[in-house]
């Protein structure tokens, strides 16, 4: 057992996030704070046909303008040794998650090494901005079983995976309305940290990101977009991330199922295409099309490709990504492939001596590799933490 896995669990112990403050140790505060989405996602469902929503009798697992999803409450890693003057870092997660588990010794070590604030912020629709159900084995056992009594055997289907698969298969616009919702709450939050309308921190305050999986999409589109010009100066380092959409897989067992993500998959390049009857496309006009622009140049490799490279070209050395070679949903080389215009600087791609994956990179409960997992661990948050340290 390791220094990281005890640490882990001690953070797991101690995480509350309905208490404002609790101390974690003699090192680390933890803060939370509520949050209100102005965004309201049911209009988009409203044009859905009636059989969709009702289909499996399951119109609570379709419908996502929850509760949960508009008011939530997010959580600060905050330094007893806090650097005067540090930008707040926000980190954001992967894709259908629903714990913060992993995330907590990352946001711990990064506050600790750049000595910010670490801000854990979950996107629309995940984490704690999900119903519980949604997080149940035993109900979501049972929406699975009514899924393949529906269509059959499905390739990398699981109660882990099942309740986003049922959406995003049904209803694949949920994947476009989610991240413009979740974009427009962190440029609500940059906007209260800048303009000292937030607690923790004075006017003026800037915001960088540390961004893992489809995390690292949404952070890509705000620097590239730079919405209110709230990003002029923001770093941010993607890990396991940064590929353009078509470069993704996410066929897995805990992200969705082959079904759903062939049906994204179809939506996503026919977006061009898509009717905005159901207002879709409105989401973009507080920033004109500058948002839109950059999603479409993220889709494939080759959609807007001038465009697209013009931009990351202008965020020079303010982004860094770093990919894992065997990562079968966002490979190294594909972040590569994205951010490479012949000679590169900015992205590496790294090889563990352990077995790893995308969903999880350092497996700190294998007990028989746990030096080599720290060790890994040790070099990439000390990678991170060494670029966004002000």
């Amino acid at each position: 057992m390791g220094l990281l896995f005890e640490l882990q669990e001690t953070l797991l112990s101690r995480f509350d996030l309905s208490k404002p403050i609790v101390r974690l140790d003699g090192d680390m505060v933890l803060y939370s704070y509520p949050f209100e989405s102005n965004y309201v996602e049911s209009r988009f469902f409203s044009s859905a046909p009636e059989s969709v929503l009702t289909e499996d009798k399951g119109d609570w697992l379709l419908t996502s303008d929850s509760s949960s999803n508009r008011l939530f409450r997010y959580a600060i890693f905050v330094p007893v040794k806090r650097k005067e003057n540090s930008n707040a870092i926000i980190l954001l997660h992967g894709l259908n998650e629903r714990r913060w588990g992993k995330y907590l010794l990352w946001a711990y070590e990064l506050a600790n090494w750049t000595e910010a604030p670490v801000i854990l912020f979950p996107l629309a629709n995940h984490m704690n901005r999900s119903p519980d159900a949604w997080s149940f084995p035993r109900k979501m056992s049972e929406v699975l079983k009514k899924r393949r009594d529906n269509y059959g055997f499905i390739e990398n289907s699981s109660f882990a995976n099942v309740a986003l698969s049922s959406r995003v298969d049904r209803f694949p616009e949920v994947f476009i309305s989610s991240g413009l919702q979740s974009i427009l709450d962190i440029v609500d939050l940059t906007g209260k940290i800048r303009a000292g309308k937030h607690p923790l921190f004075k006017a003026g305050t800037g915001v960088d990101f540390f961004s893992y999986s489809i995390g690292a999409l949404v952070t890509e589109i705000l620097l590239m977009a730079n919405p209110l010009d709230l990003y002029s100066s923001s770093k941010a380092f993607l890990f396991c991330g940064g590929a353009t959409f078509d470069q993704m897989d996410a066929r897995s067992r805990t992200i969705l199922d082959n079904k759903a993500f062939e049906s994204l998959r179809s939506f996503v390049r026919s977006f061009e295409t898509v009717k905005s009857s159901n207002g879709l496309f409105d989401l973009f006009k507080p920033f004109g099309n500058s948002i839109r622009e950059v999603f479409m140049s993220m889709i494939s490799l080759e959609n807007l490709r001038p465009e697209r490279e013009n931009k990351i070209k202008s965020l020079g050395n303010r982004i860094r990504a770093l990919g894992l070679t065997l990562d079968k949903v966002i490979p190294g080389r594909a972040i590569f492939n994205t951010f490479c215009m012949g000679q590169c600087n900015n992205v590496a791609i790294a090889d563990f001596n352990f077995k790893y994956s995308h969903e999880m990179p350092f497996p700190l409960n294998d007990f028989s590799v746990t030096s080599k997992v720290e060790k890994a661990f040790s070099s990439v948050f000390n990678d991170a933490s060494h670029f966004l340290k002000r």
